[in-house]
């Protein structure tokens, strides 16, 4: 019993002892973390400009001087939390930041433009709870200085300590600025430029899968004043497919001088050996700024897409192909052999009925040669391709709705985009846009190649697709040859199958130039018009008609100025700069630009027969298809020579 009294006390207290050490232990640890609660909340605060007495409602500051002018203004410095704050106040440089927006230099950072011209009456200012302290301030501009934009801002900025994510602890500098717009007088420059367009491309492990691109290209303000820039980049593959790059965002500000390196992807790009990437900027104004009205600029780069899976593929093919073929000349001349010693075994024993000869299907004598052979094999593939091409009959097609012109207004540098009212028929997998109209040929211009449905997104509003022209307007017009764009044009999208000429419907969409540069997708005359027929080529005749016709004018229509800032969302088509022909400008018959009768004039496609234009068929899978044809031909033809159905005489 004795032996085991001591136990009890022990064993009680050493529970109060492991009681007081855990509440030594956790006491400390309330009132450190009470202390540096407050060091972690940020203080809000604000600038804004102001007058002599209170702050008002502009959104920044915007001058406009000369050389040597002297600007007096105030900012006001906001205090929104209940403790007091000691602000620093300066004036920096702006500047773009990598993702194009709009930032000042670092607080270490000397200024050397419009923040060294502002000098501010105090530097450091203790704001009231609650309330504002106004700052006044003086913007002197040098004598000599370039004329255009000069951008920067004043800054209010405290100054702090913190913990970040991995518990250190480092300095906190929350900056809040005001914008400072100055515009010197003199000559305006506004200039974009595209520089560094590169494109790189990335295969998959699936031999019949598709790949992504990457396409890095940099858009660099060389004017003098401050520009904003819509942005598209597309994928073009040698068979008229195209692939619109996701998450390219317009540009809302570049500043004079800035640079901005822009990094698209493109997923679905088919491996279809060569690609062009295609990068389109279209500046535009920015707030308070000047309307650029400059074309859209386009660069183009080639991709190298080879489908190096594919190809290891079929080089196992062609591999197991060869090995199998050797294998069966092994076991013919085994066979052969055989014959011979029953031949000779025959020979040598008459009483043996001797085994008749292979009897020959086809044998050619000297008067065709192999040589002759092949070459008229070939010449026979190559006709046939060429006969099967030229004799295709143009078909009609049925129309299934319109096709509406996104944008409604623009001009002929605008990228434009086409939403149909319905899906095309089930028998169709194809697609091809036509443009007909004063300048293009009277069946129509193809300005958008045979190309898949998959290719082109569905409409997200209806039931239709949407199909973005290549080009612009004025492109097309350029490649067909003339310079002036009038009047009314068709643009129609045809329904059909990836090879021959039958179609399945059309749907089509109407554009009206009021002038040589702005279109409407209204009639501005009111009236509804006939197709518009292409303008005759050749030389003119010489008769004039009966009865000239006078054609009114239509009134040019100012466009607007683009909005002050670019906004977000779907990007533009892509348009392509193509120099005008250098030929002569064909002259027009006016009597001859009505809509086409049956007479019709022909333009600079294939008249009243079917033609390649009118197929939609890409040259470039012609020419494969007939040097297949060869192929197979010259392989049939050895295929029958290696087994005694065909022998060429010698030569």
């Amino acid at each position: 019993m004795t032996a085991h009294r001591p136990l009890r006390p022990a064993g009680t207290l050493g529970t109060l002892g492991l009681l007081l050490l855990l509440f030594l232990t956790l006491l400390p640890a309330g009132p450190a973390a009470a202390a540096e609660g407050p060091k972690d909340r940020k203080a809000v605060f604000g600038v804004q400009p102001a007058g002599p007495e209170k702050p008002d409602q502009r959104p920044h500051f915007s001058y406009g001087v000369t050389g040597g002018a002297a600007v007096r203004d105030q900012i006001a410095l906001w205090n929104y939390g209940s403790e007091p704050l000691t602000l620093a106040v300066y004036a920096s440089d702006a500047v773009n930041t990598v993702d194009g927006g709009f930032d000042l230099l670092a607080a270490d950072k000397k200024p050397t433009d419009t923040g060294s011209w502002i000098k501010l009456a105090k530097n450091q200012v203790t704001v009231k709870p609650k309330s504002h302290v106004i700052v006044p301030f003086t913007l002197t501009v040098p004598a000599k200085v370039t004329p255009g934009d000069h951008t920067g801002g004043i800054v209010a900025s405290l100054s702090g300590t913190g913990k970040d994510a991995e518990g250190n602890q480092v300095r906190l500098d929350q900056r809040v600025g005001a914008r400072v717009y100055l515009r010197v007088a003199g000559a305006i420059k506004p200039e974009l430029t595209v520089e560094n367009v590169r494109a790189e491309y990335h295969g998959t492990l699936n031999p019949f899968g598709t790949g992504s691109a990457t396409v890095t290209y940099t858009v660099r303000n060389s004017g003098n004043v401050r520009l904003g820039a819509r942005q598209a980049v597309r994928v073009n593959g040698i068979f008229g497919s195209s692939v619109t790059a996701k998450g390219v965002r317009d540009l809302g500000e570049l500043l004079p001088g800035n640079a901005l390196t822009v990094t698209a992807e493109a997923d679905g790009v088919a491996p279809l050996v060569h690609a062009s990437a295609v990068v389109s900027v279209q500046p535009v104004a920015t707030r308070e700024g000047v309307d650029p009205r400059l074309p859209s600029l386009t660069r183009t780069v080639s991709i190298w897409a080879v489908p190096w899976t594919f190809l290891a593929l079929l080089l196992l093919l062609v591999a197991g192909f060869l090995w199998r073929r050797r294998r069966r000349r092994t076991d013919r001349r085994v066979a052969a052999a055989e014959t011979d010693r029953a031949r000779q075994d025959t020979r040598a024993h008459p009483e043996t009925p001797e085994t008749p000869d292979k009897e020959l299907i086809v044998q050619f004598t000297r008067l065709l040669t192999r040589r002759t052979a092949a070459g008229a094999a070939a010449a026979a593939a190559v006709v046939l391709a060429g006969v099967g091409v030229l004799t295709v009959p143009t078909a009609s097609a049925a129309p299934l709705g319109t096709a509406k012109v996104n944008p409604a207004t623009g001009t002929d540098e605008t990228s434009i985009d086409l939403t149909t009212s319905a899906a095309c028929p089930a028998p169709a997998t194809n697609v091809l846009v036509k443009v007909a109209g004063k300048g293009f040929p009277a069946e129509g211009k193809n300005v958008v190649g045979n190309s898949p449905l998959t290719t082109y997104p569905k409409d997200p509003n209806g039931a239709g697709f949407i199909v973005p022209l290549t080009m612009t307007m004025r492109d097309y017009a350029n490649e067909a040859g003339f310079t002036t764009l009038e009047g009314r044009y068709d643009l129609t999208v045809v329904c059909r199958k990836a090879f021959g000429s039958e179609t399945f419907g059309e749907f089509t969409g109407s554009v009206w130039f009021t002038s040589d540069t702005v279109y409407q997708d209204t009639d501005p005359g009111g009236t509804p018009t006939g197709t518009p027929s292409g303008t005759p080529s050749g030389t003119p005749s010489g008769t004039p008609s009966g009865t000239p016709s006078t054609t009114d004018t239509p009134t040019p229509t100012d466009t607007g100025s683009p909005s002050a800032t670019a906004t977000e969302g779907d990007t533009v088509g892509v348009s392509t700069s193509i120099p005008p022909s250098t030929a002569a400008p064909t002259t027009t018959d006016p009597a001859s630009s009505g809509s086409s009768g049956a007479g019709g004039s022909s333009g600079s496609g294939g008249g009243d027969g079917g033609g390649l234009a009118d197929t939609g068929t890409d040259p470039v899978v012609l020419g494969l298809l007939s040097a297949l044809l060869v192929a197979v031909g010259a392989l049939a033809v050895r295929w029958a020579r290696r087994r005694g159905l065909i022998t060429f005489g010698s030569n």
